[in-house]
Formats: structure tokens, sequence, C-alpha cells
């Protein structure tokens, strides 16, 4: 008999989101959660800890970069997963007061955080949706006051790789770009598998048995995700050498790869 929790979640299923916290060092997690990501780990030999750092300091360059340099106002966040340090709405609000940030994802137990942590900001909402289907995710978001009248950022970070190649995912972008308006950019990134496909494969094994797949992919076709946008110089990169700040480390190898870029919708 499968375990529930009180909520109705089965809690000896890991969760991609839990899993990601406890590598970030959150508390939102559940002993399934910790003991497939314990495995991701040692199969990383602890890279994956660090790849989501990087992952997340890239989202917050890109962030502000976004609001500071573009004028972005209005940030779309799929696949947000469970509200943590440095969100997306900390980092834009404060370049900018007059912006508007939509949360959306398709989990509970993500939706259950989220709306806890913001209810009250008119200007943050949340939004219960699956990327897999954008017509659904523009529908959503319209339906909880975020309308795309007006140039936004759509944050795929660290999503991407959890849709099948089956499910079309350069397809899924293709139909995000028709709905994004001019001056808008897309934040992709996404794992990928040049380097120690072995390795990326065996990390999938794991990500079978949670809520979500996930697929590794070569850095060929992670470019092609932004198809139809132009690309922020320096392109599709290495995490940590996509605009890093002035007064970063310098830069190193990166023993897990996670590539990222920033485009703009002409």
């Amino acid at each position: 008999m499968t375990e529930q929790a009180p909520g109705g979640f089965d809690v000896t299923r890991p969760n991609v989101a839990r899993m990601y916290d406890y590598y970030l060092g959150g508390k939102n997690h559940l002993p399934a959660d910790r003991a497939a990501a314990e495995r991701v780990i040692e199969l990383s030999q602890g890279h994956v800890r660090e790849a989501v750092q990087e992952n997340r300091a890239f989202l917050g360059r890109a962030v502000r970069f976004l609001a500071r340099e573009r004028g972005i106002r209005a940030f779309l966040d799929l696949g947000a997963g469970l509200p943590t340090q440095g969100n997306v709405h900390e980092i834009a609000l404060d370049v900018s007061p007059d912006v508007r940030v939509m949360y959306v994802d398709n989990d509970p137990v993500v939706a259950a955080h989220a709306r806890a942590l913001l209810e009250g900001d008119p200007r943050v909402r949340f939004a219960l949706a699956d990327l897999r289907r954008p017509e659904e995710v523009v529908a959503a978001a319209q339906a909880n006051g975020f309308v795309l009248d007006r140039p936004v950022a759509l944050l795929l970070v660290s999503c991407l790789h959890f849709v099948r190649d089956e499910e079309d995912p350069e397809g899924l972008m293709a139909a995000y770009r028709e709905l994004l308006p001019s001056g808008s950019h897309v934040v992709i990134s996404h794992v990928s598998s040049d380097p120690l496909p072995d390795e990326m494969a065996a990390m999938g094994g794991v990500y079978s048995r949670a809520n979500a797949p996930f697929e590794a992919r070569p850095a060929t076709q992670i470019a092609r995700f932004f198809d139809g946008f132009d690309l922020v110089e320096p392109g599709v990169v290495e995490l940590n050498r996509w605009r890093p700040e002035p007064d970063a480390l310098p830069l190193r190898g990166v023993a897990l790869p996670v590539l990222g870029g920033v485009a703009l919708r002409p």
C-alpha cells in the first residue's frame, strides 16, 4: 500500500523539487527525497551540489541583467520549484518595485509552499499549470492577473531536462516563442550530457523512480532550444561563464556541466 502524507502526497516516491531543495541545503524534503538525492550526489562525485549553486547564481545574474539592462518588468518562471533563498521576485523587486512575477509549476507540493510564502503581495503570484502545455500556462497566468501585454522574461531554468524527447521540447520552445510579445526574453539552463554520458544515464535512472524523468542532452540540442531567438552575448555557455560578476573568483573547470543562455524574442 502506498504511504500517503496528510495532504494526500505519496511520501515514498522521490520528488524532484524536494531533491533540489536538499541539494541547496533546504529543509523541505522527506526521507525518500534525501535517499535519492544522496545517490545522485554519489554518482556525480559530489558535483551536483556545485552545479545547483551555479544554477542559482546564473538565475540571479540573468534576472538582474534583464531587469536593469533590458528594462523587463514581468517575469514568468516555469517549473519554479520550491521557494528558497534568492527567489526571482526577491532579486527582481530589489531592482525595481514595479516588477510582476508569476511562478508556475504543476506540482501540488510546490503550490502549497509557494502560495503560503507569496500570500499578501499582489506583485507576486503562483499558478498551477504544466509547462508542457504553453497555452494552458498562459491561460493560468492570465487568470491570476498576469497578462502578456508587454515584454516578459520567460524563465526555464533547470526544467527542460525534465521534458522527455518524445514530448518535443524543441516544439515546446517554438510554441512559447509564438506566444511571447516582441521584446521578450527567454532564459534557459540545462544539464549537458557531452562529457559524462554514462554518469548522466545513471543519474537519469535515479530520477526515473522520482515524480519526473531526467534527460541530459548534448550542447547542440540545447542550443536548438533558442532557435528563432537572438542570443545575448556570450551565447550558450557553461553557467559560470555567463556574464560573471566583476568580483567573481577566477573561472574554473566545471565537473558537472550545465549550459545556459539568455535570448531576445525579436
